[in-house]
């Protein structure tokens, strides 16, 4: 939990230094820095990532839940700022995408610590937490498309993300290579220099988040990294990080997010009174988080109400890949010229704050969790098979 604290705040000071215009000095620096390390975050977690080819059906189910859990918390939040801000189609669902991030992991780390890490909630969330992350990113390519609009060089960018997608699948934990933290900061400064020179050469902007998360896939790793944590029968097998590698790793998210708040634009609500803004902030918030509901309605053979409600409430915690996702819409509304557009500052500001209030809120988001899994019920309950 003290990780949790410590990023928000991180997060907040960042977005204070933002409004003293402080990243406007070296603002590239800052954009390629911040582009590294959510290179890093994204390479854990394709490392993270596995799949047992031998149960597709079910990983398939997951994926169109978890895309549910993406898709819809964007079009509630979309919907929400076309209605109410009378913003353009387009540019409703760029500021829904940067209002809606995705989960975090660091649900997994606060079950484990309360020893809940043999339930199906806490498999499940592993499950969807990671296709939550993949699923934003892919949805991110039609709304590009949408906002630039078609170009035939474009059907080489969707080239190289089907060959990124198809490297994560079918080459899955192949490569052998040093796979500590320093060595993976070292992936991710080749990831993003890769993803410069394509830009360079092609024109076409190539956000560093699926290609860093294929070459995690690829990497055979026996290290436990980023936020996923491993259940107790999992441990005996496991390589742990030494104490120098985990001060590294959490130094390299904290500046992370630190630097997420500064790339922020300068919160600015117009003649909006603070008052009106916090019940905005409150609304998206609700809304986005009534959008992760989807596991409530689904799974109904596999669990009762309390877990699903309880798997639903997991997704409600925002983490770093998330505000990856909002830096990646920021970058868009940036090439395409739109951060001038009637409304747009304000209703930017208002998914900030959100994100904010989210990230302030996930010690309550867990512990709602924490409680509802361990009161006991009489509900269904059957043991789920899964590795990951």
């Amino acid at each position: 939990m003290k990780r949790v604290i410590v990023y928000s705040l991180l997060l907040i000071a960042g977005m204070g230094f933002s409004q003293l215009g402080f990243a406007e000095a070296w603002p590239e620096v800052i954009a390629a820095l911040t582009m590294i390390l959510l290179a890093y975050i994204m390479i854990e977690v394709g490392m993270e990532f596995d799949i047992d080819k031998s149960h597709l059906g079910q990983y398939g189910a997951d994926a169109l839940i978890a895309m549910g859990a993406a898709a819809i918390p964007w079009l509630f939040a979309a919907g929400y700022f076309w209605w109410i801000f009378n913003l353009g189609i387009k540019e409703s669902l760029l500021v829904g995408r940067f209002a809606s991030p995705t989960s975090a992991g660091i649900l997994f780390t606060m079950l484990a610590a309360a020893g809940l890490a043999a339930t199906w909630v806490y498999k499940k969330a592993r499950i969807l937490a990671i296709f939550d992350d993949l699923d934003t990113v892919i949805l991110m390519i039609p709304l590009k498309m949408l906002l630039i609009g078609f170009e035939p060089k474009l059907l080489m960018l969707i080239a190289v993300i089907l060959a990124f997608l198809g490297v994560a699948y079918f080459c899955i934990h192949w490569l052998t290579v040093p796979t500590n933290s320093a060595w993976v900061a070292v992936y991710a400064l080749l990831v993003w220099g890769v993803c410069f020179a394509f830009e360079y050469v092609t024109e076409l902007h190539l956000e560093v988040l699926l290609p860093a998360f294929a070459l995690g896939c690829l990497i055979k790793s026996d290290h436990l990294h980023g936020s996923a944590e491993y259940s107790a029968e999992d441990i005996p097998t496991a390589h742990h990080v030494s104490s120098w590698e985990g001060v590294l790793d959490q130094g390299i998210k904290g500046t992370f997010m630190f630097l997420a708040g500064m790339a922020l634009p300068p919160i600015q609500l117009g003649a909006m009174g603070l008052g009106v803004a916090a019940i905005h902030v409150i609304v998206i918030t609700v809304l986005s988080n009534i959008g992760k509901c989807v596991p409530l309605a689904a799974y109904r053979d596999e669990a009762g109400i309390r877990q699903r409600l309880a798997l639903s409430v997991g997704m409600f915690p925002r983490g770093e890949v998330g505000i990856g996702v909002l830096l990646v819409s920021l970058e868009v509304f940036r090439q395409q010229g739109m951060l001038n557009a009637p409304g747009v500052q304000e209703s930017m500001a208002l998914a900030a704050l959100s994100l904010a209030l989210n990230l302030a809120l996930t010690g309550l988001f867990i512990l709602v969790v924490i409680k509802l899994l361990k009161r006991p019920d009489s509900e269904i309950h059957k043991s789920v098979r899964v590795r990951i």
